[in-house]
């Protein structure tokens, strides 16, 4: 899966988590829906999909579309 893949399944699952559209460039910071339930909704998701363990330390750094997706790409090479 390219980077383009990834960020694409990433942006679907947060989406539909949250319940609205998510942009490439969208954080935890501009989504009040996004809060710490939401956000573990969406890292359970994510590791589901993408076959990944995201440590607990990591969690609260995974905060942006961006970092989530560098994240499961470096993961994956």
């Amino acid at each position: 899966m390219d980077r383009q893949q990834v960020e694409s399944t990433v942006l679907k699952i947060i989406g539909t988590v949250l319940k609205e559209p998510v942009s490439s460039d969208a954080s935890r910071a501009g989504f009040a829906r996004w809060d710490s339930l939401k956000h573990i909704e969406i890292m359970f998701a994510l590791e589901d999909e993408f076959g990944v363990v995201f440590s607990e330390e990591e969690l609260s750094d995974l905060d942006s579309v961006a970092v989530i997706v560098e994240r499961v790409v470096s993961d994956a090479a």
